[in-house]
C-alpha cells in the first residue's frame, strides 16, 4: 500500500526556489523537492499542531524519507521581472519564477510505504494545516489521499544510473533526504550549510527525476460574476474630524457631490436612485434609493472619520463611475450647517453591506441610537411625546423590513445638540425635535438600520452594541 497527499493550488502557480540556485536564476524546483516536503511537513508539526504525539509524527518522517514519485498536472514554466529600489537610489532587476498550473490544479506526492492508522491520522492532520508549499505566494490545500494513484499516472519518477527516460521527457535534480532521516539535518538554515562551506544539507543528496514536458493548461476564460455592489465607502481626510453631531450635514454634503458627479459625467442627468426622486420630481417609495451616511468608527472618540452611500438595491455601473470619483466635500452652501468641515474623501471599497460596513450591518438583537431619532410624523398635542416616539420607532421598523422590537427604551443624552435638518430646508434651526433610543429584538436583525424623518442622510441611524 502506498501514501498519497495531494496538493492544489486555488491561484494556479507553484513558486518554489531549488535548493542551491538564486531566486534570480530564474529556476523554479517542479515538482517540489522531496526535502521541501518534508521540511514543509516538520514546520508546520512544530507551528501549527505540537500537541501531535512526537515519536508518531517523527516515525512518519522517518518513512518518507524513500523518494516519492509525482502525478504532475499540465504546468508552464514562466517568470515576471521586477524593478525593485535599492539602498544607492538605483534599482534591482528580480526574477520571480514559478509553474504555471490550471486553478485548483492537483499535484499527487506519492510513497510506496505503508503507514499504521495513527500515522495516517498525523499525517492526515499535518496535511489539513499546511498553508503553503514553496514560497508563501503558493498557497495550497492539501490532504491526505485515501485511494492510490494507477502506475501509469505518475508521470515524474526517480531515475536510477543508466535508466533511460522517456522521449521528450526533462530531467531534473532535486534535493531528497538520505536515508536513515537525520532530523537535525532536516531543520537545517540554508546560512549555517553555507558557514560549513558546503553546497547541499548533510544528510542530503540530489536525485534525477523525469518530469513530462511542459504542456499549457488550459484555463478559465470567462470573466469572473462580479459580486453585486450595494454600498461604496470612504474615509473622511480632515486635519479636524466633524462631530458625530454633524453627522446630517455631511451626509447632505455627500448627497451634493455624488450628484454632481453623476450630472458632470452624464451630461446633467439626474440619477433617481441618488436623488431619491423620479425624472418626474416624484418622491421614491420603499427606502430603495440611496443612503449617505456619515458614522464614527470608532464610538468612542465620536468623531466622524467614514462616510457610506448604500442602497437596498444594486448600484448601477454608471453610478458606481460617480461614486468612485468623488474626493472632496467642498461645502459649499453648507458654511451655517452646525459642525460641517471640508474634507477630502479617500475610496476605501465597494461591495455589499455586510462586508465592507460591518459596523452598521452585522446582526444583533440590541440596537442603539448613533444619531438620534426624529418621527416622521408630528406628535397630537394631547398626546404625550415621550410615548408618542417609541411607537412611531415600531412603525418604522416595518416600513423598513425588521420585526417588531420587543422593548423600545429612550436614551437620556444631548440629543437636540445634533444637526436636525438639512442644508435646503426652509427650517434653518434645527427645530425638529429627535431623541436617542435603545432597541431589543427577539432575534438578532441584520443592519443597517436607519428610521425616521432624514434617515436617508444618516439622522436615525442605529448600531449593534449586543449578541
Amino acid at each position: 500500500m502506498s501514501t498519497t497527499i495531494s496538493f492544489r493550488f486555488p491561484w494556479g502557480r507553484y513558486h518554489g526556489t531549488p535548493w542551491g540556485h538564486n531566486v534570480n536564476e530564474g529556476s523554479v524546483d517542479w515538482p517540489p523537492e522531496p526535502w521541501r516536503i518534508l521540511r514543509t511537513l516538520y514546520a508546520t508539526w512544530k507551528n501549527r499542531a505540537p500537541e501531535l504525539d512526537q515519536a508518531i509524527v517523527e516515525s512518519v518522517l522517518v518513512k518518507l524519507v524513500e523518494p516519492p514519485s509525482y502525478e504532475l498536472p499540465p504546468f508552464v514554466l514562466a517568470h515576471t521581472r521586477h524593478y525593485m529600489p535599492d539602498n544607492k537610489d538605483g534599482t534591482d532587476k528580480v526574477f520571480d519564477a514559478f509553474a504555471v498550473l490550471e486553478r485548483g490544479a492537483q499535484l499527487l506526492v506519492t510513497w510506496s510505504v505503508d503507514l499504521t492508522e495513527p500515522e495516517r491520522e498525523a499525517l492526515a492532520h499535518l496535511s489539513s494545516l499546511i498553508p503553503y508549499l514553496g514560497r508563501a505566494e503558493s498557497i495550497c490545500d492539501a490532504r491526505l489521499e485515501e485511494r492510490e494513484p494507477a502506475l501509469a499516472d505518475l508521470t515524474a519518477r526517480p531515475l536510477g544510473v543508466g535508466e533511460p527516460g522517456v522521449v521528450g521527457g526533462e530531467r531534473v535534480r532535486l534535493l531528497a533526504p538520505a536515508a536513515p532521516l537525520d532530523l537535525e539535518a532536516l531543520t537545517v538554515r540554508t546560512a549555517e550549510v553555507r558557514k560549513g562551506r558546503q553546497i547541499v544539507p548533510p544528510c542530503a543528496a540530489h536525485i534525477t527525476y523525469e518530469r513530462p514536458p511542459e504542456a499549457t493548461p488550459t484555463r478559465d476564460v470567462r470573466a469572473p460574476e462580479r459580486a453585486q455592489v450595494t454600498a461604496v465607502r470612504w474615509s473622511i481626510v480632515a486635519n479636524a474630524l466633524p462631530s458625530v453631531k454633524a453627522a446630517v450635514a455631511m451626509g447632505d454634503a455627500l448627497r451634493s457631490a455624488c450628484m454632481s458627479r453623476f450630472g458632470s459625467q452624464n451630461d446633467g442627468a439626474v440619477s433617481p436612485i441618488l436623488a431619491g426622486k423620479s425624472a418626474e420630481g416624484e418622491p421614491l417609495s420603499g427606502h430603495r434609493h440611496v443612503h449617505y451616511l456619515a458614522f464614527a468608527s470608532n464610538t468612542g472618540d465620536r468623531l466622524l472619520d467614514t462616510v457610506v452611500a448604500w442602497s437596498r438595491d444594486p448600484l448601477p455601473e454608471d453610478v458606481l463611475q460617480a461614486l468612485g470619483s468623488v474626493e472632496r466635500l467642498h461645502g459649499r452652501g453648507f458654511a451655517r450647517s452646525s459642525g460641517f468641515r471640508p474634507c477630502r474623501l479617500g475610496l476605501e471599497a465597494f461591495g455589499s453591506v455586510e462586508e465592507i460596513v460591518p459596523e452598521l450591518a452585522r446582526r444583533s438583537s440590541v440596537w442603539e441610537s448613533l444619531t438620534p431619532f426624529a418621527p416622521p410624523r408630528h406628535c397630537r398635542p394631547n398626546r404625550d411625546w415621550y410615548a408618542f416616539v417609541p411607537d412611531e420607532i415600531q412603525r418604522e421598523l416595518g416600513f423598513a423590513g425588521f420585526p417588531e422590537a420587543v422593548s423600545v427604551s429612550l436614551l437620556p443624552g444631548d440629543w437636540l445638540g445634533y444637526h436636525r435638518h438639512r442644508r435646503r430646508e426652509k427650517l434653518r434651526t434645527d427645530a425638529r425635535r429627535a431623541i436617542g433610543a435603545s432597541l431589543v429584538f427577539a432575534e438578532p436583525v441584520q443592519g443597517p438600520m436607519c428610521l425616521g424623518a432624514l434617515s436617508h442622510f444618516g439622522l436615525g441611524l442605529f448600531v449593534p452594541s449586543g449578541p
